[in-house]
């Protein structure tokens, strides 16, 4: 069946649900996406330093889920997964130059069709309409060139969007998505703290030629301090992408229109700073990668509360159409987040990405330069032989070639020992099922698609490639 097919098939099934059990006025729906977040420094996962006070007042009048994970932790697959419902392997955005071919249907066209308002506000170039994310929307503001637009910009632009005739009075599908917490770290003014000592002086931003340089100038091996200012810049930059998403939640009040938005807030993935991987995440496969906040708030249907169960980021898609009153394309595989009849069983299944040869080699390059990190040596790149995996709320499990990786996340969250060998009847059942979930899941293959002069330098900036 064509994507035309597939969009009239849901829609005309999605009227025939709605003449029986959709609200008269269809609601609003705002996702917003940011990219690079880590669950677990917000306050309402457990984060220490009051960095997210708006996000965790969000959380407040949400369900929180404990146990979302990504396919992929990288900018494009993810959020192709999050507007698809479909892991990367079947979509086929498997790095950061692949784009989303035509041919898959995504959620801004599903709302579109169903006469939904429908604007999209990106701020970086990884997520321009080449990238294949603006299929549907009327509106779709990203940068054009290789900067990328700080969350101020990016929220900005949106609230006007919300302003603009004609229109005003049709329901939403609004896509919010914010960049900042992604490398170079370098919060503004007053979010960006003080260096703790002369190391941390030396680095006002903490990029990868920053990295680069003082690597050269320390053997290879970056001090512990070095670490210390990435990871206190970053929280800046987390601080003050929460001040935006408050202000986002504060423009949906001035418009009065905010008891009546289906609020989903997430990430596309994490940072690791840990496991030999550090200032990075599309190497990661652990927690610090590829677990990501979500939370969903609707007041007519849903009341606050955590979420124990492990979901994954292509429930997103299915959760926003239910919650409008639209049907879920047969095409979409995850499964609502507000189905209360879901088992606790669920898995999460994990991916790395399929680089193309010019990002190994620049990998390759970067490796050579800089070996440990406050004396962790760092792990091999995973392009000759990536990692997969799976999660569930109890174990994660990795699996490249031969080596095996079991952690019980209940008694070690910080995936710190690993009990493949000590718990072989564990190890063996979830690689059966994960060798199961492969080869019921071909990877796609991905197509060549020409990559401008903008994106190239956006991803020289962002360290990708040369």
């Amino acid at each position: 069946m064509g994507k035309r097919s597939l969009l009239a098939a849901a829609l005309l099934v999605g009227g025939l649900a709605a003449c029986r059990a959709r609200p008269p006025a269809r609601p609003d729906v705002l996702l917003v996406t940011i990219d690079t977040l880590r669950a677990d420094r917000l306050g309402c996962y457990g984060g220490a330093g009051g960095l997210s006070p708006r996000i965790d007042r969000l959380a407040e009048e949400s369900l929180v889920f404990d146990a979302a994970s990504c396919p992929m932790p990288l900018t494009r697959p993810s959020h192709a997964s999050i507007v698809t419902s479909l892991y990367p392997r079947e979509h086929g955005v498997l790095n950061n130059q692949t784009a989303l071919g035509e041919d898959v249907l995504t959620l801004g066209e599903i709302f579109h069709a169903a006469g939904y308002r429908v604007g999209g506000f990106v701020a970086v170039t990884l997520l321009a309409a080449d990238s294949g994310a603006a299929q549907g929307f009327e509106t779709f503001v990203a940068p054009q060139d290789a900067r990328t637009l700080p969350a101020d910009a990016v929220v900005r632009a949106a609230e006007r969007w919300l302003d603009e005739p004609p229109g005003r009075d049709r329901p939403f599908f609004l896509w919010v998505h914010l960049f900042d917490p992604h490398m170079p770290y370098a919060p503004p003014p007053p979010y960006r703290p003080p260096p703790r000592g002369p190391v941390g002086a030396g680095l006002p931003e903490v990029s990868w030629p920053r990295l680069l340089e003082l690597a050269g100038r320390t053997g290879g091996d970056l001090p512990r301090e070095a670490l210390d200012r990435a990871l206190d810049l970053y929280g800046g930059e987390v601080a003050f992408t929460d001040h935006w998403v408050g202000e986002l939640m504060d423009a949906l009040d001035a418009r009065g229109r905010r008891e009546r938005t289906v609020v989903l807030l997430t990430a596309d993935h994490g940072e690791c700073f840990d496991h030999g991987v550090f200032f990075e995440h599309s190497d990661c496969l652990y927690d610090g990668a590829t677990r990501v906040p979500l939370l969903l708030r609707y007041p007519p249907r849903i009341r606050g509360g955590r979420v124990a169960r492990q979901v994954e980021n292509i429930d997103i898609a299915p959760t926003l159409l239910e919650l409008a009153g639209l049907a879920v394309p047969a095409a979409f595989h995850g499964r609502s987040l507000v189905n209360e009849g879901a088992e606790a069983t669920a898995v999460a299944y994990l991916d790395e990405p399929v680089y193309p040869p010019e990002a190994v080699e620049n990998r390759t390059q970067r490796a050579a330069r800089l070996r440990a990190v406050a004396g962790q040596p760092l792990r091999a790149i995973a392009a000759v032989q990536p990692q997969t995996g799976l999660r569930t709320r109890e174990w994660k499990y990795l699996l490249s070639g031969a080596q095996e990786e079991l952690y019980d996340l209940r008694a070690d969250p910080a995936e710190s020992v690993n009990l493949a060998r000590s718990r072989p009847a564990v190890a063996g059942d979830l690689r059966r099922r994960l060798e199961s979930w492969l080869a019921a899941h071909p990877r796609k293959p991905a197509g060549a698609a020409p990559i401008s002069p903008e994106l190239r330098e956006t991803l020289r900036s962002l360290g990708y490639v040369q």
